[in-house]
């Protein structure tokens, strides 16, 4: 009699009525995670069973996976198959979702690949978006196992998964072992309460749910003998199971009026002390044809295709083609299948039981196993596999024996580097260091490998090893293709970087090279315009373009001509003719196409776009460009996608959408050193500034911002003006206005003279300062400045700012009217309040106090809505002298919670969640990303006091907006 297969569980009462409640609340629309450890056969996965199958009967979407060893060197490999996104997929949804991949013609060697979009971080947004979408038609319960196995791209989605699953009808179950502690592991333990989610670690079973599991299994009592071997069992479900097995197997168990017992005095099991020893001796009962099967098996993963499995097999000792029909390994897998060792799942075959192929894999000597791998991996070259599976088994092979022969292997890579690194960079890296190691110095291959290796680290990091290894090949190659792309990527690193001399250093290296093709140069001198261009060298700029882009037309490289374009675009908009660069920005586009490679490339023009557009009042479709920038660079990788969004960060700042802009910058997690840290510490210090928030550590973005700090490279644009705004900013805040003062006053020498054209307010905030201080000098100063830049650049903003600076510099308030009308039109609040309360002074100096009372009233009731309390605290001051008073009550302050307490973009939020739509469709229609809502809707339910989306509706119903909303911008 066969031992019975648990059903159920057994002495789990606390832990299935823990699961029962979570099953309830997300069926109601109330989401939640959880994450269940236990040691291997503990039962984690019988746990989750029933309540998985209580979730389906309850009309929730229920989707189950499995981590796997193979997969924590291919990213996103539990998830996709966890969510049925791996094409093809009959679900167009799932379609929709499935990670890209390139068409082999789109990968051709003549492309500028260092610069295309980073698949991994591509797969993960759409991923993500796929979840959030699938929450919207029902409830959804999503449960990994084996997380312990997961790769690190997986285990961050969880982890972003189980942060927001409490905002949507979502419960995420995740299992894993106790040890060993990844990072990544450890970040989730630590992460899931404070985001409404728990930890349930499983025990081992007492005696007595160890005694009646083993009579379910057994079909009766367990008597005192079995009962008393059954303790070598530790408590552990799957041990009890398997002993019991054996034992079964061996004869030795009795079953006599409904009692299962062992007979006195029998020692034929005792040296069975371990579940590898009880797993060992299942094994052993099978055939060697299964044993060798399986051996090879275990090598592809707990789960694999029949035709990975025949192809592994063939030329070896179970090769169907020297078998009669094959019978060879059917044979085999259907005694593998017989045994319980394999069971189907899907279309492929898996071990029953992780531990099952552990101990196959782990009996195998070094030698054996290196062996076999190498076999497996050349029999799925020749067959054609997909290259991330053929490298699954290259990869352990080449750790286990650092110096085995492998020429055919390492050409197979050199000819599948690109492929196999947008599918699985991790994997693509450690084998072309392997390959380059083990390459001769002087082989053919080399720097195909090496260049293969530079473009991999330009994209995913490190870019300093991809910096070294395009200088390596410059130095030996003599291929024209490789020096050029090599070139291409030292300057483009370069640039990036914001090092211009070394740009210019590349390009007169360049021109002495007799191997780059004209192409090559072509592009250089694209890029060398681009750097003056940034660096202020007009002249020499609009020169290195426009021969750039007459050798593009001539060469009908559609690359080349759109660089040369976005050179002649920066160029145009820092010479005052922003009309003209939007022109130059809209044909570069139009140039690439829907060419995915140039991705830094439309990054800059989309930026280009942007700043012309809302030069050009044309504010709407400034923010649609940015959000199409966020979207192509959410494809990219984090540090072009955090670079994006600091852009976009400082744009909320200008439109007084603060709250948006802080959501923004605490989504940046990798900025490069330099220009765009600078830039987000001073978009932070001004809020915090601004809104009055006393910095709490050493390290707060304002607390840097000290007078002592060096001045950044004037090279640098907006970033280093910013750092100066920041900076003055915080020193009048804390009572030294003179400093101030000094500090602004740079913002006067020409190296920043693009940087105030695009920020006219900040002239005007640099009069209204030396005015303060007595200073007319400098006030003059700055008002002519304002007033050479209204005549370079006539545009609604710059007229605006000179006026303003007029009105200021002679008492006349009548003057100020077109800077008021022009910023309420341009929905600028921060500036209109400014404004507002420059025009209460100038009235109230003028006598006109009910004017002035007006003026003031309305400064302040925008600054309440900004959270502007420093602002409102200064203005109160400048007209306290004048008698000038807010009012009884003056402007209320936003409350901490209720409808109430709501931004203006949370309460817009808000009402598209109470219409039933998901963050992605929200995020579109308000031209945010899908992480910024979300950190929106945490901010809601909060605030609200409620727990689902669902309740939303209800709750902001309650009420009117409170003081302070304004509808949010769309």
């Amino acid at each position: 009699m066969l031992i019975r297969q648990m059903v159920g569980v057994t002495g789990r009462d606390v832990e299935q009525a823990l699961l029962e409640a979570l099953v309830t609340d997300v069926a109601a629309g109330r989401g939640s995670s959880l994450l269940v450890e236990g040691e291997p056969g503990i039962g984690k996965s019988a746990l989750l069973a029933a309540p998985l199958a209580a979730a389906q009967a309850a009309g929730c979407g229920v989707l189950l996976g499995h981590c796997d060893e193979p997969g924590q060197r291919l990213p996103l490999s539990a998830m996709t198959r966890l969510l049925g996104v791996h094409p093809p997929s009959a679900d167009p949804r799932h379609a929709q979702a499935a990670p890209a991949r390139r068409c082999p013609q789109a990968r051709s060697g003549r492309g500028r690949r260092g610069l295309a979009a980073d698949p991994v971080t591509t797969a993960t947004e759409q991923l993500l978006t796929h979840v959030d979408r699938l929450c919207t038609s029902r409830p959804l319960v999503l449960a990994l196992e084996d997380l312990h196995r997961a790769d690190e791209a997986t285990l961050l989605l969880w982890r972003r998964l189980c942060r927001t699953a409490a905002h949507r009808p979502l419960l995420a179950i995740g299992t894993c072992r106790p040890a060993p502690s990844r990072p990544a592991l450890v970040r989730l333990r630590r992460e899931l309460p404070p985001h409404g989610g728990q930890v349930l670690s499983l025990d081992r079973l007492s005696e007595a749910s160890v005694t009646e599991l083993a009579g379910a299994l057994t079909g009766g009592t367990a008597g005192p003998r079995l009962a008393a071997r059954l303790t070598s069992a530790a408590g552990n479900p799957l041990y009890v199971r398997e002993l019991l097995n054996a034992l079964e197997r061996a004869g030795s168990l009795h079953r006599a009026a409904g009692t299962v017992e062992l007979p006195a005095g029998g020692h034929h099991t005792g040296e069975l002390r371990a579940l590898t020893d009880v797993i060992a001796d299942r094994l052993a009962c099978l055939s060697a044809d299964a044993r060798q099967m399986l051996r090879l098996a275990s090598l592809l993963g707990p789960a694999f295709s029949t035709a990975d499995l025949t192809a592994a097999a063939r030329g070896g000792a179970l090769d169907p083609a020297a078998a009669a029909a094959g019978a060879g390994l059917l044979a085999a897998v259907d005694e593998a299948l017989s045994a319980g060792v394999l069971e189907p799942a899907g279309t492929r075959l898996r071990f029953r039981h992780a531990l099952l192929r552990e101990v196959l894999h782990e009996a195998m000597p070094p030698a054996l196993r290196t062996g076999l791998l190498q076999h497996a991996a050349q029999q799925l070259i020749a067959a054609g596999a997909p290259v991330e599976r053929v490298a699954e088994l290259i990869l352990p092979a080449v750790r286990d024996a650092d110096g085995w022969e492998w020429k055919r292997e390492c050409e197979w890579l050199a000819d599948n580097a690109a492929r196999l690194a947008d599918r699985a960079p991790g994997i693509a890296a450690e084998l072309l260091e392997h390959a380059l190691r083990q390459t001769d110095a002087h082989g053919p291959r080399r720097h195909v490998l090496a260049d293969r290796l530079a473009t991999l680290y330009f994209r995913t990091g490190p870019v300093e090893r991809a910096e070294e290894l395009a200088r390596t090949i410059l130095l030996e190659t003599s291929d024209r293709e490789l020096a050029g792309r090599a070139r291409w990527l030292l300057t483009s690193i370069a640039l990036r970087a914001g090092r211009y001399q070394d740009v210019e250093a590349n390009w007169r290296a360049a021109l002495g090279d007799p191997r780059l093709a004209p192409r090559w140069r072509a592009g250089l001198l694209a890029l060398l315009a681009l750097a003056r261009g940034f660096q202020g060298r007009l002249g020499g700029g609009r020169a290195a373009m426009a021969e750039a882009l007459a050798e593009g037309v001539r060469l009908n490289n559609a690359t080349t001509v759109g660089y040369a374009l976005n050179a002649g675009a920066l160029i145009r908009s820092r010479e005052g003719d922003q009309p003209g660069a939007l022109v130059l920005a809209d044909l570069a586009l139009a140039q690439i196409g829907d060419d995915p490679e140039p991705v830094d490339l439309r990054l800059m023009l989309l930026g280009h776009r942007a700043v012309a557009l809302d030069s050009l009042g044309r504010p709407r479709e400034a923010e649609e460009a940015l959000a199409r920038a966020r979207t192509v660079a959410e494809r990219t990788g984090a540090t072009l996608l955090s670079m994006n969004l600091v852009r976009i960060a400082e744009r909320h700042y200008e439109h007084g959408r603060w709250d948006d802009a802080q959501a923004v910058l605490d989504e940046v997690t990798d900025l490069p050193q330099g220009r765009w840290q600078l830039a987000r510490h001073s978009l932070h210090t001004l809020i915090s500034a601004r809104r009055d928030n006393r910095p709490q550590t050493p390290g707060h973005p304002e607390a840097a911002a000290t007078p002592d700090d060096e001045a950044a490279p004037p090279t640098w644009p907006v970033a280093a003006s910013y750092r100066i705004v920041a900076r003055s900013l915080v020193l009048e805040r804390t009572g030294r206005p003179r400093e101030a003062l000094d500090v602004l006053a740079v913002l006067l020498a020409r190296a920043h003279e693009y940087d105030v054209r695009r920020h006219p307010e900040w002239l005007v905030a640099l009069v209204r300062l030396a005015l303060a201080v007595d200073d007319r000098g400098t006030a003059r100063a700055a008002a002519l400045e304002s007033r050479r830049n209204a005549h370079i650049e006539p545009l609604p903003a710059t007229r605006a700012a000179a006026g303003w600076c007029r009105a200021l510099l002679h008492d006349d308030p009548d003057r100020l009217r077109a800077a008021i009308d022009h910023h309420r039109a341009a929905d600028r609040p921060p500036d209109l309040g400014n404004a507002l309360e420059d025009l209460a002074v100038l009235r109230a100096a003028s006598g006109d106090r009910a004017a002035a009372r007006a003026a003031f009233g309305e400064a302040l009731a925008l600054y309440a809505g900004l959270g502007a309390v420093w602002d409102a605290r200064r203005a109160a001051a400048r007209l306290r002298p004048w008698g000038v008073r807010a009012g009884i009550r003056g402007p209320r302050s936003r409350p901490a919670s209720g409808r109430g307490a709501l931004t203006a973009t949370e309460q817009r939020v808000a009402d598209l969640l109470a219409q039933g739509l998901s963050n992605p469709d929200i995020a579109a229609m308000l031209l945010l990303s899908r992480r910024t809502v979300e950190t929106h809707v945490s901010h809601i339910l909060g605030k609200l006091g409620v727990r689902s989306r669902h309740e939303v509706a209800a709750a902001t119903a309650e009420r009117p907006p409170g003081p302070g909303h304004r509808p949010a911008a769309r």
